[in-house]
């Protein structure tokens, strides 16, 4: 039984790939437990519906409607951080 060079090259590649992959998908999760949004904001409270019920379209209206809105009294210790976060989620402008 010989063993080819491809067949040992190509051992390393698999390996790094599957780090690489496994990596990723840690820094996914570490992001979205920092985005403490998503954490009470699901299904059909989510932000994407939220934006899309108010008919919100850019970050000035969600900045507006989260600190001066109905229910800015549950918002008020969101941090900026956050709210950027949920700006740069939502793709507003």
């Amino acid at each position: 039984m010989k063993v080819r060079f491809y067949d040992i090259s190509i051992l390393p590649v698999i390996f790094l790939g599957s780090l690489l992959v496994a990596y990723s998908y840690h820094k996914l999760e570490l992001a979205a437990e920092d985005f403490k949004c998503l954490k009470c904001h699901k299904g059909s409270k989510s932000l994407p519906n939220i934006v899309k019920e108010k008919n919100i379209k850019t970050a000035e209206e969600l900045r507006f409607y989260i600190r001066k809105g109905p229910k800015s009294g549950l918002h008020v210790t969101v941090p900026e951080e956050d709210l950027e976060k949920a700006i740069q989620y939502l793709n507003l402008k």
